[in-house]
């Protein structure tokens, strides 16, 4: 015989039922408060030393990935939020071939040769511009001494007026790096200073043009009376003027011959 149940009976019974579901649903609340915030995902058959790996990566220390024997090391993975899907990882290069001996031969790297440092080359110096002097020409010449040989370009003396002016009043050689004096025939005829600016040496050639003799001669102030003459060892048919001191860097000297090319 089945007892039979009145209705207050049956609503304590209905109420003790939702008291347990809700005590329950409270306890799993609880239970998951406790974790942690971002938990990874552990696999089923993870052991002891995967549990210990899982920590040491929630506390932010680096490891270092495992070959995965392609030739490249993969890439760490990265954890998901709480319902959100992993991603996979997408390689950054992608791992070289097998070789022919069936091994990954070694990532090729590529150095690029930086270009070669320009070379420094110096121009040389512009000649210094001429400056022509009224009543003078111009002439090529040529010192040839010891193997060595020197060539320039002079103002030219070649008659009466021009060889008596010289370089009077002139300040500088007007770009040029001599003056020549030329006459028709031997002669034995003395320079002087008078009314020239610049300190001058001057050397003499025969008429076949070998060395015969030089002097170095100071300019002749206009208050002395009587200046200074210089002349030759012997006979000359050229003499040459130049800056005082620049006969050496000529080659001008015992030996020397002078010539015009």
């Amino acid at each position: 015989m089945i007892p039979e149940v009145s209705d207050g009976t049956f609503e304590w019974l209905r109420r003790g039922v939702w008291l347990v579901l809700a005590l329950g649903v409270l306890a799993l609340l609880v239970r998951g408060a406790d974790g942690p915030p971002d938990p990874y995902l552990v696999p089923a058959d993870a052991d002891d030393a995967g549990t210990v790996e899982e920590a040491e990566l929630s506390a932010g220390a680096a490891v270092v990935p495992e070959d995965d024997g392609e030739g490249a090391p993969a890439p760490p993975a990265t954890a998901a939020a709480p319902g959100e899907v992993p991603e996979p990882a997408v390689p950054t290069t992608a791992p070289p071939g097998p070789g022919p001996s069936g091994t990954s031969p070694p990532p090729s790297t590529t150095i690029a040769s930086a270009p070669p440092p320009p070379v420094a080359t110096s121009a040389p110096a512009p000649a210094p511009a001429r400056r022509p002097l009224p009543g003078f020409g111009e002439t090529d010449f040529r010192i040839t001494a010891g193997g060595r040989t020197f060539d320039g370009v002079a103002l030219l003396a070649d008659d009466g007026p021009s060889r008596s002016q010289g370089l009077m009043e002139q300040t500088d050689l007007r770009g040029y790096d001599a003056m020549v004096f030329r006459f028709d025939s031997p002669s034995k005829g003395e320079f002087y200073m008078r009314n020239t600016r610049i300190p001058l040496s001057i050397a003499f050639f025969d008429a076949e043009g070998r060395f015969v003799s030089s002097a170095d001669m100071e300019p002749c102030p206009d208050e002395v009376r009587r200046c200074p003459t210089y002349g030759a060892a012997r006979p000359y048919l050229h003499a040459i003027e130049v800056p005082a001191g620049d006969l050496g860097r000529m080659g001008i000297g015992p030996g020397a011959v002078l010539s015009f090319p």
